[in-house]
């Protein structure tokens, strides 16, 4: 386990050093109009071939082992960002991260490897350790892309630091983490249309996968919009605060990440103690809350603090959701289902920066929060629709 946080903490430095900094990296490979949408088919294109491929993974994992997938994911993406150093046009640059995508996956490879073989009054622990993993590689991450921004000879390489902080973690899984897999004794069988049938029927679960996607679109997929915001805000109010942008970028992502970092234990103990569906409530009513925040910020500062109220609630989400994925979870289905979940948030992760590139033009990036709260109040009046039917009240 603590090979696997070490693990999410290099992936993650090496993923934030350098996507922190995409809007700014896509700047200067020439690129000066319509920036948003360049930088949001960008990311349409990774999480869109991630999302697609991800169910695949999961019936591999199944079949030969969850470490399996983490190797693929680690090696996978250190080789496509090695790459991404050496490519400087903006197509040839989005082809290969598109590619790249095939390999997404390293952090949500060990958290099903963690829900499927840890006990389960210790799980809830057991994820929050990960995610905390996950979470302070997303802190130290930009902060390492500004120090190196001064030393390396372009921004554009920040992406060579990016492949080797992932083949140290691809390493270290290889060599560290174990597992006790026993290979089904029928043949390899990849059918999609059947699992997703089956899945289908399981109570809670596509509330839950709709719950995934919303984490991701205004998580994940707003690591990119989060930066252009701030460069937007900036261009309003130049040499507000007397920082330059690149520390500006670098604190919105460590102010949120450091929120999340010192919530985490503390929704892992609540997942230890209470009911899975009530704590899922006070996160969903938190998030909506705080996300009401983002879309009425003035200056960068105020965007900081609201990212940070933000980081309090919805970093509990992951943890919460996983844990209760795994407990609806068909039985021998384990990892097939949590991939599923995984390949349905990357829909949120491709679809925010899209929305965002599209919505700039006529609403500013403002629009795209306005819209992502919306979407979580949707999420949270659906969830208290389910609490009221009884519908959750087994599955604790």
């Amino acid at each position: 386990m603590r090979s696997l946080a070490a693990g999410n903490v290099l992936i993650n430095v090496g993923w934030n050093a350098s996507f922190a900094f995409l809007p700014l990296i896509v700047k200067s490979m020439g690129v000066e109009r319509n920036l948003e949408l360049w930088v949001g088919v960008m990311m349409f294109g990774y999480y869109g071939v991630s999302c697609v491929f991800t169910p695949v993974w999961g019936v591999l994992a199944d079949y030969y082992g969850r470490k399996s997938m983490i190797l693929r994911a680690g090696f996978g993406m250190a080789t496509g960002f090695t790459l991404l150093a050496m490519t400087s046009d903006p197509i040839a640059f989005t082809l290969v991260l598109v590619v790249t995508g095939l390999a997404n996956g390293y952090v949500p490879a060990g958290q099903a490897l963690i829900a499927t073989t840890t006990p389960r009054r210790e799980v809830g622990g057991a994820l929050a350790l990960t995610q905390a993993g996950a979470s302070t590689g997303t802190l130290v991450g930009p902060m390492v892309g500004a120090a190196l921004v001064g030393l390396l000879p372009s921004m554009h390489s920040l992406f060579s630091f990016t492949g080797v902080a992932m083949y140290i973690a691809g390493f270290l899984a290889l060599f560290l983490v174990r597992e006790h897999h026993v290979r089904p004794s029928h043949p390899l069988r990849i059918d999609l249309r059947g699992d997703i049938a089956h899945l289908w029927h399981v109570p809670q679960l596509k509330l839950l996968y709709f719950i995934q996607v919303l984490f991701a679109f205004t998580v994940f997929g707003a690591v990119a919009i989060v930066t252009l915001f701030t460069l937007e805000l900036l261009a309003r109010q130049p040499g507000y605060g007397g920082i330059g942008v690149e520390s500006w970028v670098a604190m919105m992502a460590m102010g949120f990440t450091l929120a999340s970092i010192a919530v985490l234990p503390f929704w892992g103990r609540m997942l230890n103690r209470y009911p899975t569906a009530r704590v899922l409530s006070i996160i969903l009513a938190g998030t909506l809350a705080t996300s009401v925040l983002l879309p009425l910020v003035r200056n960068p500062l105020d965007l900081l603090i609201a990212r940070i109220l933000f980081a309090l609630f919805v970093s509990g989400l992951p943890p919460t959701l996983i844990r209760m994925i795994r407990d609806r979870a068909p039985k021998g289905m384990e990892a097939r289902t949590l991939s599923y979940g995984t390949a349905i948030q990357q829909i949120g992760s491709a679809t925010a920066p899209l929305v965002a590139g599209l919505l700039a033009p006529y609403l500013g990036l403002r629009g795209y929060f306005a819209l992502a709260s919306g979407l979580i109040g949707v999420g949270w009046a659906l969830w208290r629709k389910a609490e009221r039917e009884g519908r959750t009240g087994t599955h604790h």
